[in-house]
């Protein structure tokens, strides 16, 4: 079940009959998908994926226009989105060993509604998971680069104005509290100011 909290998601579904997306839009149903588009061919969804991000991928292959694996492996190697491809069950072998170093998901038609719905739930959980270490990820590169402005003003306050380590630390901390701004604002201050 969905909580409140959770991120919005999105999926597009390219290719498929009827019958398979209702499959999938059932299986999604109670999963926080705010956004479910079905495109027909390649091509379409291509041009789908360059308008806005989604975070999960379904290819129910063969396409119109392609039989979906190489798709299937620009939408990995380009984006983070997360690919399941279903294949049908002939090709599904030949089609897992090209596209499963990749992180695709290969299902084999006729695939029941029970494995699509754990297939699914499975992919947004790796996909969540993702989501979250791609934000911590950003959170400390935004600190070591707050941390290296912060280094960079302390250098300057040495050579400049020949304060110690320490003092210049304490300065950059005394002034960020005096004048209720952040570290980071004044470091950029005090760069400006002396370089």
């Amino acid at each position: 079940m969905a909580k409140d909290s959770e991120r919005q998601k999105s999926i597009i579904i390219v290719g498929g009959s009827e019958q398979f997306n209702t499959l999938v839009k059932k299986s999604l149903a109670g999963e926080n998908y705010t956004t479910i588009e079905i495109r027909r061919s390649a091509a379409a969804a291509r041009r789908a994926i360059l308008e806005r991000s989604f975070d999960l991928v379904i290819i129910y292959a063969p396409l119109p226009d392609e039989l979906g694996h190489q798709f299937a492996l620009d939408v990995c190697t380009t984006y983070s989105s997360s690919v399941l491809m279903v294949t049908p069950n002939e090709i599904m072998k030949d089609v897992s060993e090209y596209v499963s170093d990749y992180g695709v998901v290969v299902l084999a038609k006729p695939v029941e509604y029970e494995r699509v719905l754990r297939t699914v739930k499975f992919m947004t959980a790796v996909q969540e998971r993702l989501h979250t270490a791609n934000m911590k990820i950003r959170s400390l590169e935004n600190k070591l680069r707050e941390e290296k402005l912060i280094g960079r003003a302390k250098c300057l306050l040495i050579e400049k104005k020949g304060m110690s380590e320490a003092d210049a630390h304490r300065f950059i901390g005394k002034r960020a509290m005096d004048e209720s701004l952040t570290r980071k604002l004044v470091a950029e201050d005090i760069i400006d100011e002396l370089s």
